[in-house]
């Protein structure tokens, strides 16, 4: 069974944050699909309210504090002890590749994340995790880190490779493999949880910008405001025939709406299409003329038009 922790919560500064909201995105992160969220001790004591210990991991300092802290589903620990409680998760850092012959005297540990392994796409990374899984005989969670720009691949392939537990965070925050993409790979690729509604997803970027202060690129993978935006005109008539050709997922999935963006690539296709949209129906014989208008004007801004501009337009061919 594959489980996923989340632990967006873990790579901000949350200090000045309001409380209200913070609970808010820890009840949001909880809606999408994932089994575990991981806080750590001053956020718990923020939140403590809103916070479902059956499905929380702890971050502590040291494992006498599961005592203090009890009733969690499971404490995470850099290095954690040999002697460990069995719900106790070891955080293991592994730099690359190149470090990977240490972990053998972690072997003892029965319940294991290790963090890291930047580089490890770039070798036999099918053959390296099943050594991984010999060395340890208990529950082992992969957390691969974002220097190359691969964390969520790797995240994908020990997922898709039969590693049961990962550890992600939302758009990739601290540095990790991205919650979002992760979950939409495993709804694809395994049609995992097929039916759950990813458009909280959409609530969960406009309170994490707000909070964090980052803002997500409009071509973000899955949550990018403008990743489902189409202008060439063959395109968006494949598209208008058969989406699937062209989109892995359908822009309701993640409570978005495709956007026909008008430009000097658009098509009579995309043209009409737009102008529909605007209840706006030039003369047949005028296409021609609009079309010829619009990829001047799109040409001499250098983008793509607006909706305002592109109807300002059309209304002179109307």
């Amino acid at each position: 069974m594959i489980k996923i922790t989340d632990i967006t919560l873990c790579t901000f500064n949350y200090k000045a944050a309001p409380e209200q909201k913070l609970s808010q995105l820890y009840s949001l992160l909880l809606q999408t699909g994932i089994s575990y969220i991981e806080i750590d001790i001053p956020l718990f004591e923020l939140i403590k309210e809103t916070v479902d210990k059956a499905k929380t991991v702890l971050r502590i300092h040291y494992p006498t504090q599961i005592s203090t802290f009890p009733g969690f589903a499971g404490y995470v620990c850099r290095l954690g002890s040999f002697e460990t409680p069995p719900n106790l998760i070891s955080e293991i850092q592994v730099n690359d590749i190149r470090e990977l012959n240490q972990i053998t005297k972690y072997s003892e540990n029965k319940n294991v994340r290790i963090i890291g392994l930047d580089d490890l796409l770039i070798h036999d990374y099918v053959n390296t995790f099943e050594k991984i899984k010999e060395i340890f005989s208990g529950r082992l969670e992969f957390c691969p880190q974002n220097r190359y720009y691969c964390a969520t691949a790797l995240a994908a392939e020990w997922v898709l490779n039969e590693g049961e537990n990962i550890a992600v965070s939302f758009s990739g925050a601290g540095g990790f493999a991205a919650l979002e993409e992760l979950v939409m790979i495993l709804r694809i690729a395994k049609r995992h949880k097929p039916n759950m509604d990813l458009s909280v997803f959409r609530e969960i970027k406009e309170l994490y910008q707000e909070l964090t202060g980052c803002h997500i690129a409009g071509n973000k993978a899955v949550i990018g405001d403008h990743i489902f935006d189409v202008e060439s005109g063959i395109h968006v008539d494949g598209i208008l025939k058969k989406s699937s050709n062209y989109e892995p997922f359908e822009p309701k999935v993640v409570g978005m709406s495709r956007n026909i963006v008008i430009g000097k690539h658009s098509g009579k296709s995309a043209v009409e299409l737009k102008l529909k949209e605007y209840g706006v129906i030039p003369k047949n014989e005028k296409i021609s003329l609009l079309l010829t208008r619009i990829r001047e004007e799109s040409i001499r801004l250098g983008r793509g038009l607006n909706d305002s501009e592109f109807i300002s337009i059309a209304m002179k061919f109307s």
